[in-house]
């Protein structure tokens, strides 16, 4: 639990420092004055200003509640952000941080009125999200958590805010988290097997372990993966399902099920079964993601906005970054692209396809440009086209790009 709330607790001093509120100014530059009092060693003097008056208005008591709570003084921290609570009532961020504290301190049951608050208050906001998620996890609501989740990945979230989001529910949709202790060795050890590619040692090992514990899910969602990979689709289906039934909330079976369908190009099976997975799990990004590449080879609408989400939910994923950027190309949305295929230069910045792919965009974008710009841009575009061309020197997109460049 403390490494969720350590990351949280960064979570929101990043924000501060890095990231405006889309809310008053007044709110991050308090909190990012106490984080650099803080850092710099006089967060006590800090502490005594604001103390001595204590303030009276909404803000000056929020930021002596998160000077109290950086000072370790959780009682006097809660106070003080109860009574900005009674001033401004409508600011979500005032009770966000009350919960944080509260959910820091381990009192799940105060901390789940000032989260869900602040998530009423402001129900676009992505980082509000995750702390509700886990405090109601805590209080052994998992629907209630992962209803807190479901919208999240359209509420278009930063890096920073879906690490924990993701985690959240992953923790709350382990395949695992409620088997009996006798059954998790052999679990654990064909699990082994399966991740080492030898599906072929796990079988036996469950089929033991199911004479022992028909009814365990996990072990009949194993060993429907286990069919899987060796090729036995209509085992593994029977087994997939099966588990589906003794235990409808865990989405691996569903997610596992739609693998199998699309293996067998079955691609509306495994839309479906996808979907089903989604809705037990909805920050799974890799199942989201397979979701959209068959929405998009079956030109189902919505295959942009789903890959989408599962770049927000994957952002390391540079070959799933690349896909959303070669979509919003082919969706005629070139602004998009053009932001995802800059940030991916960086990253990867001997790929041709990226280079050769923002050099085309902003090609497109020369052609509109005003004068002034026009010079800049093509400079910018023949660097790129030179870049490609080192690597590969008979790209024939490149080379014909750069003498239509070089001819006006």
């Amino acid at each position: 639990m403390k490494r969720w709330l350590a990351l949280l607790a960064a979570l929101a001093c990043a924000r501060a420092q890095k990231v405006p509120d889309q809310r008053p100014d007044e709110l991050a530059a308090a909190r990012a004055q106490i984080e650099n009092a803080r850092r710099n060693g006089w967060l006590e003097s800090l502490l005594r200003d604001l103390r001595n008056p204590p303030p009276h208005t909404a803000l000056g008591l929020y930021a002596l509640g998160l000077a109290e709570f950086a000072a370790g003084n959780e009682p006097q921290a809660i106070a003080a952000l109860g009574k900005s609570r009674v001033l401004k009532p409508d600011e979500p961020d005032i009770p966000y941080r009350m919960g944080l504290i509260l959910l820091d301190a381990e009192k799940f049951t105060e901390a789940r009125e000032p989260l869900a608050k602040a998530v009423a208050l402001a129900p676009k906001t992505a980082r509000y999200r995750p702390p509700l998620a886990v405090c109601l996890a805590r209080l052994g609501d998992r629907k209630g958590a992962i209803d807190a989740l479901r919208d999240f990945p359209r509420l278009d979230p930063t890096p920073e805010e879906a690490l924990p989001a993701v985690k959240a529910a992953r923790s709350l949709t382990d395949l695992f988290r409620d088997i009996p202790p006798a059954a998790r060795p052999d679990l654990e050890t064909s699990l082994g097997h399966l991740v080492r590619d030898a599906p072929g040692l796990a079988v036996p090992q469950l089929e033991a372990l199911l004479a022992r514990m028909p009814d365990l899910a996990p072990a009949h969602a194993l060993l429907g993966l286990a069919a899987a990979r060796l090729d036995e689709a209509g085992r593994a289906v029977t087994e997939l399902k099966r588990a589906a039934e003794l235990q409808p909330d865990l989405p691996q079976p569903h997610a596992w099920l739609a693998e199998v369908y699309a293996a067998k190009e079955r691609p509306d099976l495994a839309m479906a079964e996808y979907s089903l997975a989604m809705e037990r799990n909805p920050l799974d990004g890799e199942s989201l993601r397979r979701l959209g590449e068959l929405r998009a080879s079956r030109g189902v609408s919505g295959a942009l906005e789903t890959l989408r989400q599962a770049a927000l939910l994957l952002p390391e994923d540079d070959g799933l970054q690349l896909e959303v950027a070669r979509a919003e190309i082919a969706a005629r949305q070139p602004i998009p692209a053009k932001a995802r295929l800059e940030r991916l230069s960086e990253r990867r910045p001997d790929d041709p396809e990226v280079l050769l792919r923002l050099a085309m965009i902003l090609f497109d974008e020369r052609a509109k440009a005003e004068f002034e710009k026009k010079d800049m841009l093509t400079q910018r575009v023949e660097d790129l086209l030179h870049r490609v061309l080192a690597l590969q020197p008979e790209n024939a997109t490149a080379n014909r790009l750069l003498s239509a460049l070089r001819s006006g």
